[in-house]
């Protein structure tokens, strides 16, 4: 009489088992780490911006100190002959210097 039951096929509908799975998965899973992958995906490129970022600000601001010092140095040479004298020269001696250097 119990001829026709088959015991190896199984009880459960392979669906349901792949989705109680699933289900089970999707619990272990917290926002934490969701925010760490995201971080590892975009953390590289995100660092290499603010990088450029930063050192072009480093660029600026050490170009407007320069030319705060050589506003500085223009007003103190268009009151004293001497310091403009001096400024006279170096700008001769390096118009001469690129005149020198410069290969046509």
């Amino acid at each position: 009489m119990a001829r026709f039951v088959h015991i190896d096929i199984p009880a459960e509908h392979g669906g349901v088992t792949r989705m109680v799975n699933g289900f089970a998965a999707l619990r272990s899973f917290s926002i934490t780490i969701a925010a760490l992958h995201a971080l590892a995906v975009v953390g590289s490129p995100i660092t290499g911006a603010l990088g450029a970022i930063r050192s072009g600000l480093a660029r600026w601001a050490a170009d407007r100190k320069q030319r705060a010092a050589d506003h500085k140095l223009w007003e103190i040479a268009l009151s004293d002959a001497r310091v403009m004298a001096d400024l006279s020269r170096a700008m001769s001696r390096e118009a001469a210097d690129i005149g020198r250097y410069r290969y046509y």
